[in-house]
């Protein structure tokens, strides 16, 4: 089963020590990897469809990644080919903007959006949701009527597990609906300034928070702007 992690920092940063424990998750998910970091205001991305543990590229990514925002994902894979095309994140410009996305779960019966150029539901699912956020003009108002006509369009007699970390380079949007592999989130401030991680694993020792079914976070610059009413 996939894993997402995510963070933002009040000032550009790096999460090198998480994302090494992050890694150790892939010895079940052997499938892929990717790591998304905002530089100059356009997204930096690196994937491979490869065991993260074992990839040397994947510790040279964790070690180039600096920024305000990171997010990573490993591959479990339940549809599409094993190529780099169908590993996480996948990005899309909209407004000036690179919109980067993970994803884990499933959504059944999805077609594949003209727009993906790989097999997955989870880059069909990204699609989807920019075509809601596009027409809408607004990411929060988007995101939860393209979360709502999800599961309005496909639940019926199917299954959705749709857990995500979505950026646009400057706010992180997060929700978890999962029974089996619930959200996380921590929230810390240090001398450097604040950070915020969310992750479907709890990757220390130290308090993590379980993210409330159905929500919709909002994160940006390292701290916590919102957690929707159920969407």
């Amino acid at each position: 089963m996939c894993e997402l992690y995510g963070i933002s920092f009040s000032r550009p940063g790096k999460a090198i020590s998480t994302l090494h424990r992050f890694a150790d998750h892939s010895c079940r998910n052997p499938h892929g990897w990717g790591i998304a970091y905002y530089r100059q205001g356009g997204a930096v991305m690196q994937k491979l469809p490869e065991k993260a543990l074992l990839s040397k590229t994947y510790f040279k990514a964790v070690e180039a990644a600096e920024s305000d925002i990171i997010i990573s994902h490993i591959r479990h894979a339940s549809r599409g080919e094993l190529n780099e095309r169908n590993c996480h994140p996948f990005v899309r410009h909209y407004d000036g903007k690179d919109w980067v996305f993970a994803h884990n779960g499933h959504v059944d019966g999805l077609y594949v959006h003209p727009m993906a150029t790989g097999e997955t539901d989870s880059e069909t699912v990204f699609h989807i949701l920019m075509d809601h956020i596009e027409d809408r003009g607004d990411a929060m108002s988007g995101l939860q009527y393209g979360i709502t006509s999800l599961f309005e369009d496909y639940e019926f007699g199917r299954q959705i597990r749709l857990n995500f970390l979505l950026s646009d380079g400057t706010n992180v949007y997060a929700f978890g609906h999962h029974p089996e592999k619930p959200m996380y989130y921590q929230n810390l401030y240090h001398r450097q300034g604040a950070r915020t991680m969310v992750s479907t694993q709890v990757l220390d020792g130290t308090p993590w928070v379980k993210l409330p079914d159905d929500r919709l976070m909002v994160v940006a610059q390292g701290q916590i702007q919102s957690i929707s009413a159920p969407v």
